[in-house]
C-alpha cells in the first residue's frame, strides 16, 4: 500500500507544478506582449514574478537532476536567471 501513496503524491506535486507553469506562461504572454519601450516600469516587476513561478514549476528539475531532460535543465537554469535580470532592470534603470 506504500507504493500507491507515494505516486499519488508525486502525482499531486506534478499536478501542482504544472498549474504554477501554466500560470507563468500566461502572465508571460500578458506582462511580455508589450514592447519594452512602451509597457509600463513595473511589468519589470511582473515579468520577474512570472519567471519567478516558472522557475518554480522546474523544481523538480533540481531534485532529479540526473533523471531530467535536456530542456528541463535548461529552463531549470535560465529561468531564476531571467527572474533576476528583469529585478536588476526594474530596480537600477
Amino acid at each position: 500500500m506504500e507504493p500507491n501513496t507515494k505516486k499519488s503524491t508525486k502525482d499531486i506535486t506534478h499536478i501542482i507544478q504544472i498549474s504554477i507553469g501554466i500560470v507563468g506562461l500566461i502572465g508571460l504572454l500578458i506582462f511580455g506582449w508589450p514592447s519594452p519601450d512602451s509597457r509600463p516600469k513595473i511589468y519589470e516587476l511582473y515579468l520577474a514574478g512570472v519567471w519567478t513561478l516558472i522557475a518554480l514549476s522546474g523544481s523538480s528539475s533540481y531534485w532529479n537532476w540526473k533523471a531530467s531532460t535536456w530542456a528541463n535543465k535548461i529552463m531549470a537554469i535560465a529561468a531564476p536567471l531571467a527572474a533576476l535580470l528583469y529585478l536588476q532592470k526594474y530596480f537600477l534603470s
